[in-house]
């Protein structure tokens, strides 16, 4: 098995405020029988052009360390300072033909600048340029915080609801500015799913015929339909686990790019295993999702 929804902690902290430790990552995964883990350490913090690029060669290396001491057992999703964008190639060329990473990891959004915005373009092309494998989790958004939205009080957190729409709204960016359909070798990994945009499909296809959107300018954005476009993704399915919300996925998505993943330490390890073993599946799809599809996207992970 093979968990593309992996966290590092570089602080040694959970979400939560516990401890963290690699030791306790091994074990988690040991015991609940998956094999590796893809790894991402997560977003470089908003700073200065110096210390970002720093981090990031930091986070990587940290990281990388990790891969080397526990061989065969982790991967890595290479973080990069993403306003930075050259400092985010010169990252990207070092974790690919130095630390020979994965793939890239990314957040929805960088700030107020969603993955679709137009500075981030040449990073898109040179990961383009080298088919890169790219993952993207949800991040918190300026507009929606819990300053903004009374209700997140009481446990209540972005995670909720705030999260899988910031995924779509990402997806959605991406195909406004034409990046997925310009860039087609680059492989986007989104979370949970895809966020609730498996449940906005129908929605924006039925504006063809509101006057203001129509056939025309729908046909601009998705020349094979949004349906198609969609469908040229891949999806991680922490969380989305749900009977009903996996059927969801499974429909308008092609089986072999449905991932398996924990998103652990936000969750145990066992949480994802148990309602992944709980889904009624056909046992070839149970055995693509598992590991088989995650290893055709990353070959170094075949058997």
């Amino acid at each position: 098995m093979i968990d593309v929804h992996h966290h590092f902690e570089p602080s040694s902290k959970n979400v939560d405020g516990s401890t963290w430790s690699i030791q306790m990552a091994v074990d988690q995964l040991e015991s609940n029988g998956i094999d590796t883990a893809i790894a991402f350490a997560g977003a470089i913090p908003e700073t200065n052009v110096s210390e970002g690029r720093t981090k990031a060669r930091r986070i990587n290396e940290w990281s990388t360390q990790y891969c080397v001491d526990y061989p065969g057992r982790f991967g890595l999703f290479a973080s990069i300072p993403m306003n930075d964008v050259d400092g985010s190639l010169e990252e990207i060329a070092y974790a690919f033909d130095v630390l020979k990473a994965d793939g890239i990891g990314l957040v929805t959004n960088y700030q107020d600048a969603w993955l679709g915005d137009p500075k981030f373009d040449p990073i898109f092309q040179e990961l383009n340029r080298r088919k890169a494998v790219v993952f993207v989790h949800p991040a918190q958004a300026p507009c929606c915080t819990p300053a903004t939205l009374s209700y997140e009080k009481d446990s209540i957190s972005a995670p909720w609801i705030e999260f899988p729409t910031n995924t779509a709204r990402t997806i959605l960016s991406l195909w406004g500015s034409t990046t997925t359909r310009r860039l087609p070798d680059i492989k986007f990994i989104f979370c949970h799913g895809g966020g609730v945009m498996p449940l906005l499909l129908g929605r924006i296809a039925g504006f063809s015929d509101w006057k203001s959107v129509g056939p025309d300018r729908l046909k601009t954005l998705f020349p094979e339909g949004i349906y198609s476009e969609f469908s040229k993704l891949y999806f991680e399915c922490a969380q989305a686990y749900a009977p009903e919300a996996f059927d969801l996925v499974r429909k308008v998505a092609p089986p072999t790019h449905l991932l398996f993943g924990t998103d652990y330490s936000y969750f145990p390890v066992s949480h994802a295993v148990e309602q992944f073993k709980s889904l009624a599946l056909p046992g070839d799809l149970r055995r693509m999702m598992a590991g088989a599809n995650a290893a055709a996207l990353l070959p170094r992970w075949q058997a």
